[in-house]
C-alpha cells in the first residue's frame, strides 16, 4: 500500500480538472458545430431561400392567372360583341332568314304579303346593299305595327320609298278604320364583305378622287 503522501501527490488539482472540463466542452461544441450545426444552418438557409423563391413563383402565378381571367373576360366580351354585330350585319346574304323575319313580322301585324321581289345586290367598299321590293295588304294600324316590328329586328333593315294605295273598305257600313290599303316599299338589308370590294371611281361608296369633295355619308341605319 502506497504511503498517504504519495497518493496525495498523484491527485489532480481542481484547476486542472476545470481546465480539462472546459477543453472537453470546447471539443464537444466544435464537434457539434462541424457535424450538426453547420448542416442545420445550411439546410435552414436553403429552406429560407426556397421559401422566398416559392413565394415569388406564387405571386407570379397569381398575376398570370389574373391576367388570364382578364384576357378570357375580354375575349368573351369581344365574342359577344362579334355575335351581336353578326346579327346586325351578317357576313353572308342570308336572304332566306331575312325573308323569314319579314314574313314573321307581317304575320304578327296581321298583314298579307302580296309581293316579295329581291333586287340585284349593290356591292359597296365594305358592305353590300340587298334591296327587296315589298308589297303588303292590310289596315293602316297593321302597316304601322309591321314597320315598328321591322325596326326592332336585330338585323339592320332600312325601309324607304313607302307608298300607300287608296283605302278600300270591304264593308261600306263599317268604320273607316277597317279600310284595307295596299302598301309598297323598298326594304334594304346589308351584309359585310369578307374582303373590300373594288369600286369603280365615281360609283356609290367609292373613295373620292384627289381634290374631289368627300363622299356623302351612308344612309341612316347603314353600317359605318
Amino acid at each position: 500500500m502506497a504511503p498517504p503522501a504519495a497518493a496525495k501527490g498523484r491527485e489532480i488539482g481542481t484547476p486542472v480538472k476545470l481546465l480539462l472540463g472546459l477543453v472537453g466542452l470546447v471539443a464537444a461544441a466544435g464537434l457539434y458545430y462541424f457535424f450538426f450545426y453547420t448542416d442545420l444552418s445550411n439546410a435552414l438557409r436553403a429552406a429560407t431561400d426556397r421559401k422566398g423563391q416559392l413565394q415569388n413563383e406564387q405571386r407570379s402565378a397569381a398575376a398570370a392567372y389574373k391576367a388570364y381571367l382578364d384576357d378570357a373576360t375580354k375575349l368573351e366580351e369581344k365574342r359577344a360583341r362579334a355575335r351581336d354585330l353578326n346579327r346586325q350585319l351578317p357576313e353572308t346574304n342570308e336572304m332566306a332568314s331575312f325573308l323569314t323575319a319579314i314574313n314573321q313580322q307581317a304575320e304578327i301585324a296581321g298583314l298579307k304579303v302580296r309581293l316579295v321581289n329581291p333586287i340585284d345586290p349593290q356591292p359597296q367598299q365594305f358592305y353590300t346593299r340587298v334591296p327587296v321590293k315589298l308589297e303588303v295588304v292590310g289596315r293602316f294600324h297593321q302597316v304601322a305595327r309591321f314597320f315598328y316590328g321591322v325596326s326592332k329586328l336585330d338585323r339592320i333593315i332600312n325601309v324607304e320609298n313607302i307608298t300607300l294605295g287608296k283605302p278600300v273598305n270591304p264593308n261600306p257600313t263599317a268604320d273607316e278604320g277597317e279600310s284595307i290599303i295596299t302598301t309598297s316599299c323598298l326594304t334594304t338589308t346589308f351584309h359585310a364583305n369578307k374582303a373590300p370590294t373594288p369600286v369603280a371611281p365615281g360609283a356609290p361608296g367609292a373613295p373620292p378622287a384627289p381634290g374631289a369633295p368627300p363622299t356623302p355619308p351612308p344612309p341612316p341605319g347603314a353600317p359605318k
